[in-house]
């Protein structure tokens, strides 16, 4: 009978090599993006090992999907999930939808209001209104790399709008607060990235003496091995003489 243990790790193994063709992603592609090598993702594929658990959380936020999937068993007629698409043209369809209501509102005050002036600060507001949903998404869904983008983004896209739309004196000066406003947003992505990276080089280093204490036992079997060999061709060659 099958241990349960077993059957969890070709769960996962299956599940890892299943998710990687999907992303079409190699062995080594894969490997360099979660910072270790081939030998421990084909490992895993092989089920002679199972990720830790904060390997489990970076597999299923690179594979857009979640570490249920990862450990659980796929239905048989289940269609395959594309998670990472239906993310993506949520985000593409929640910044259509910004340009939509300031095209709206464009149109809408050239017909009610033609003399107006600057009817076209309209899509000027529109660029930070769309970094504020961009930035709000990939909070919820996308690597820290994508959150800073947008948060940066969205740091500019303010102070453009504002120099753009406020017709004060010295109103550049603004750019001023958003280059102190970009330097405080690289220090906190970075205090939020340090644990993480630190916790990877923890976890890479402790394969790596996994894997020189596996190949060291390996290549000790092998010498005993050998000399288990010599002695007994020894033995038949006294019994011979």
């Amino acid at each position: 009978m099958v241990r349960d243990d077993d059957k969890v790790k070709r769960l996962i193994a299956s599940n890892i090599a299943y998710y990687r063709k999907k992303c079409n992603l190699t062995q080594a592609e894969l490997a360099e993006k979660i910072f270790y090598s081939d030998k421990s993702v084909s490992k895993w594929e092989r089920a002679e090992g199972v990720p830790d658990i904060c390997v489990l959380v970076m597999l299923a936020e690179l594979f857009g999907v979640t570490v249920n999937d990862l450990i659980a068993e796929k239905q048989k007629n289940e269609r395959p999930a594309s998670p990472k698409i239906r993310r993506n043209l949520i985000m593409l369809m929640s910044v259509a939808l910004v340009w939509l209501v300031s095209a709206t509102a464009y149109f809408a005050l050239r017909i009610a209001l033609p003399g107006l002036e600057r009817t076209w600060l309209a899509f000027i507001v529109a660029v930070p209104v769309s970094f504020v949903v961009t930035t709000v998404l990939t909070a919820l869904w996308y690597p820290i790399l994508f959150r800073f983008l947008s948060v940066s983004a969205l740091v500019w896209s303010i102070a453009m709008a504002l120099d753009v739309c406020v017709l004060i004196d010295n109103m550049y000066l603004i750019y001023t607060i958003a280059a102190i406003l970009q330097i405080l947003v690289i220090l906190w992505h970075l205090f939020i990235a340090a644990p993480k990276l630190i916790g990877l080089r923890f976890i890479k280093r402790r394969h790596s003496k996994e894997d020189m204490s596996q190949n060291a036992a390996a290549s000790s079997q092998s010498e005993i091995l050998h000399h288990t060999v010599s002695f007994n061709d020894g033995d038949d060659m006294n019994v011979g003489e």
